[in-house]
């Protein structure tokens, strides 16, 4: 019996000590210094070491402030992160909870590569370097900026990724860090300057982004977003779910994104609510993204493969000084593969099309509530004012494919509010600002929608009113007047006949003297 009780004591013991621990870091640090709680937190030069010194299961809490990569002038030294282990930023520092971290006033906690004097010539090379990761190592809450990998470029490293780096380097390599909630601005390097996912030589990368924005990042070279490098047998496929790439910019090619896959390498990203707005190739082509499997001088030959995948994503307003402004297709062997996507195709010619049968897709103005103004009037990106958010008439909404999509959208709201999947990185939920009010006055019921022919439109005016209801197409040329000024008080029933009109979208604009309304309606 007393074997039996000793036993059971040590493997409580044992379990006990095997529990996962939460470490805590804040800038100037607290208490003991010993990371057990926010009173006694690690200081923020300690920011590695508490997280080195976690294990399988680990977390990280991070509170809000600036982390920088060093003390010292050393442009070599990087954060790093841990197979297991969780490292969250953006805490008040008075949590107990996860579920207490508030996102949505935007992220407050910053890595950055900002040492040594004033200005990015001596900043460090990355912000975050990894390697011989799986996807347990996860990276959420955090600005990562200030990186300048300014050196010429090189297979193993030099040049690539300022942001972050994924060295998935040579035979063995691997490099599958899951990256969630994180902006990437400000960053520099000659490829791929917010983040570079290295497969060459045999390596594997395939790392995760979810929540993310790549913004205002500057290639000295090629690709001012992300780059993935699965050249000479490598395998590189990121998987990215509601990130924006906005207003990156590269010196010659590729504003945004470049996927190379040539000389037996595999390059397939897969990119689900994603979008590539005002991205811009400065002395070249692809103003947001490339597929290219052409091998590294050998005259033009393919014998890769690259296959850029995208599912309700939103590619516009990009530029490229040469040819093809959204994206580029360079080797016999790449191709853009879309579905339920909204891509600007003006300007664009074969072989820089879509592949495939490209079911859902649109070219349609997604009606932005402001495309100049990505982070909005806050200038806070992942928050309720955010530009790239749709407006209410936006013909992106209710529109994509259910299949495969994340949970949520990048502001955390339900990913599908009604019965299919929006466009783009930000779900509409009807409570979205937007251009036009809806008037409080009446109550609309507007049923079967989508239709195939007919859709009946019922309201509830509250007292005597003038109401006005026209029909415009995609387009905005207006192909019905339904009422004209007509007098309305209580219950209002109208048929609106859609039969000789063509497979589409339709906006049902409701004018009263109290305000306005547009309501889409789906014809198919």
């Amino acid at each position: 019996m007393k074997r039996i009780t000793f036993l059971c004591m040590l493997l409580f013991f044992l379990s006990f000590k095997a529990q996962a621990e939460t470490r805590y870091v804040t800038p100037t640090g607290a208490g003991s210094f010993d990371g057990t709680s926010w009173a006694n937190a690690f200081p923020g030069t300690s920011l590695q070491t508490a997280i080195d010194a976690s294990s399988v299961g680990d977390e990280v809490w991070v509170a809000a402030g600036t982390y920088y990569t060093t003390t010292t002038t050393n442009r070599n030294i990087s954060f790093s992160m841990r197979n297991g282990v969780t490292v969250y930023g953006s805490f008040a520092g008075t949590e107990t909870l996860l579920s207490e971290r508030v996102l949505t006033n935007g992220l407050t906690t910053i890595l950055s590569g900002e040492i040594g004097a004033a200005g990015i010539a001596d900043n460090s090379y990355k912000v975050v370097y990894n390697q011989q990761l799986d996807n347990t190592a996860v990276i959420d809450g955090f600005v990562i900026e200030g990186g300048n990998d300014d050196r010429s470029p090189t297979n193993n490293g030099n040049g690539l990724g300022g942001g972050m780096y994924n060295h998935g380097f040579n035979v063995g390599g691997n490099c599958h860090p899951t990256v969630r909630n994180c902006l990437f601005r400000g960053n520099t390097a000659s490829w791929g300057a917010g983040a570079f996912n290295n497969a060459y030589g045999g390596g594997n990368t395939l790392p995760t982004y979810i929540n993310c924005v790549f913004t205002q990042n500057h290639a000295l070279i090629e690709a001012g977003g992300m780059d993935t490098y699965a050249v000479a047998g490598g395998t590189g496929s990121p998987t990215v779910i509601n990130t924006i790439f906005y207003e990156n910019t590269a010196a010659t090619n590729v504003g945004a994104m470049y996927a190379w896959g040539g000389d037996g390498g595999n390059c397939h990203p897969v990119l689900i609510n994603c979008a590539f707005i005002n991205n811009m190739a400065l002395n070249g082509y692809g103003g947001a993204f490339i597929a290219d499997n052409l091998d590294p001088g050998n005259g033009g030959t393919s014998s890769g493969a690259c296959t850029v995948t995208l599912q309700n994503c939103i590619v516009w307003n990009n530029s490229a000084t040469g040819t093809s402004p959204q994206f580029y297709v360079r080797g016999t062997g790449a191709q853009v593969v879309a579905t339920y996507s909204d891509i600007d195709l003006t300007g664009q010619s074969g072989p820089h099309v879509i592949s495939g049968a490209g079911t859902g897709n649109v070219d349609i103005n997604p009606m932005f509530l402001d495309m100049a103004s990505g982070a909005g009037a806050d200038g806070i990106w992942m928050t309720a004012d955010d530009g790239l958010q749709l407006q209410n008439a936006s013909p992106c909404i209710d529109v994509g494919d259910n299949i495969g999509v994340h949970s949520t959208d990048i502001l955390a709201n339900t990913r599908i509010y009604n019965t299919t999947v929006d466009m783009g990185a930000y779900e509409f939920d009807g409570a979205t600002l937007s251009v036009e009010n809806n008037v409080p006055e009446l109550d609309f019921v507007l049923y079967p929608n989508p239709t195939n022919d007919k859709v009946y439109l019922t309201f509830t005016a509250s007292g005597e009113d003038t109401v006005s209801l026209t029909l415009y197409d995609i387009t905005g040329r207006l192909t019905q007047t339904i009422l004209q000024g007509e007098k309305a008080s209580g219950i209002v029933n109208r048929e609106i006949d859609l039969s000789k009109q063509k497979s589409g979208i339709y906006f049902l604009e409701i004018q009263t003297s109290k305000g306005k309304s547009v309501q889409k309606i789906i014809r198919n």
